[in-house]
């Protein structure tokens, strides 16, 4: 969580930033402390229009961290992208679609959203409506 926390205060001097990828794919140490510490950090980059996150196979990233990540998400007004790919991540299900969607509704500026639950084994009806 540390981890997370400091790349993102690190990028979060970059106020000029207007895009951001990072992969961490398979990374099984990245949990929602790590999440919410990111987004917390992100919260500082307002001229960020669009974000490229990738979190598939973080078997440790649940319904705290995607609603923290939302809540962090949902700051940035400039936001027209979103991509983010929670693909395998075991423990992420309706509770965490639902804080999703809590986050990102107050994103006006958003054009488009890609988002990626595939194998998600515990993402079902409820979430998937209130998205």
């Amino acid at each position: 969580a540390v981890g997370l926390s400091d790349l993102a205060q690190g990028l979060g001097v970059l106020q000029n930033l207007t895009t951001i990828t990072i992969n961490f794919c398979w990374c099984k140490k990245v949990g929602d402390a790590g999440l919410t510490g990111l987004a917390q950090g992100l919260g500082a980059l307002q001229k960020l229009t669009q974000i490229d996150l990738n979190f598939s196979g973080c078997d440790n990233v649940g319904a705290v961290g995607l609603s923290d990540l939302a809540q962090g998400l949902g700051v940035l007004q400039n936001l027209t992208t979103i991509t983010i790919n929670f693909c395998w991540c075991k423990k992420v299900g309706d509770a965490g679609l639902t804080g999703l969607a809590q986050g990102l509704g107050a994103l006006q500026k958003l054009t488009q959203i890609d988002l990626n639950f595939s194998g998600c084994d515990n993402v079902g009806a409820v979430g998937l409506s209130d998205l």
